[in-house]
């Protein structure tokens, strides 16, 4: 299953995705899903594509879209997860308020979303089952210090997003650890600074660019090797001598 906020996005990874031949259902957030009573609706389908909608906000909502799925396909292989905003949608928030939205969706949405499908991959008879987090460097603390990162605190600031990015991939760290057991594989990866609606078009590499490692860490390395570690594409945000490449690796977070 691949989740979204940013349908573009979500889109071109779906895109590289479809070349596995397998059905995928594709949950896209949606802003009318509260309204709709936290259901998710059909958006339309390929052959080898499901989309539903669901709100991140909304417990009634992933519930339904993973009963859903569970009652359409029995189990589920690999989640790919990417649902984040940056800021409140409300411009008069306060500061409690601004970082209670930033958390409730980069969060807290997470942790529901990865509880309420992880059945359905424990059901999987899939050898190589896979939660793929689809996090930002913005949240690791070295770039935030960093005299010389063009994406430090200096340049950018984001606290509310920075936080729940930094403990975005700690909620990842300990299901990593948890999900040994269950031979589930939870693995963090860095698309990078990506030209998407999410950040009204800019960026400094296109969709496609910053979907290959999201679509690698999905399906390539093998578990023991990837455990604890963050899978990057080399270049931009995440070269250390701003050559740019198109292999993928894995780094320590």
């Amino acid at each position: 299953m691949i989740w979204f906020a940013d349908i573009q996005f979500g889109a071109t990874v779906n895109r590289a995705h479809h070349s596995l031949h397998r059905q995928i259902p594709s949950p896209q957030w949606r802003p009318d899903a509260r309204e709709s009573g936290g259901s998710y609706e059909e958006l339309g389908s390929s052959a080898n594509e499901t989309p539903v909608a669901l709100d991140l906000d909304s417990v009634e909502s992933i519930k339904a879209a993973a009963i859903y799925i569970r009652e359409q396909f029995g189990s589920l292989d690999i989640l790919v997860y990417d649902g984040g905003i940056n800021r409140s949608s409300d411009p008069n928030a306060t500061l409690r308020e601004t970082y209670r939205a930033v958390f409730e969706t980069n969060v807290f949405g997470m942790v529901v979303v990865v509880d309420a499908f992880l059945l359905l991959l424990c059901a999987s008879k899939y050898l190589d089952r896979r939660i793929v987090n689809v996090t930002s460097s913005l949240g690791r603390i070295g770039i935030a210090y960093s005299p010389t990162s063009k994406y430090s605190v200096k340049v950018w600031e984001l606290p509310a997003y920075r936080s729940s990015e930094t403990a975005f991939n700690m909620i990842n760290a300990v299901d990593a650890v948890r999900l040994q057991k269950e031979n589930i594989l939870s693995i963090v990866v860095c698309p990078g600074y990506c030209r998407k609606d999410f950040g009204a078009g800019r960026g400094a590499k296109s969709a496609e660019e910053g979907a290959q490692p999201i679509f690698r860490a999905a399906t390539e390395g093998l578990q023991k090797n990837c455990l604890g570690r963050l899978w990057r594409m080399k270049g931009i945000l995440c070269s250390s001598g701003g050559r740019r490449r198109s292999e993928g690796n894995f780094r320590h977070l």
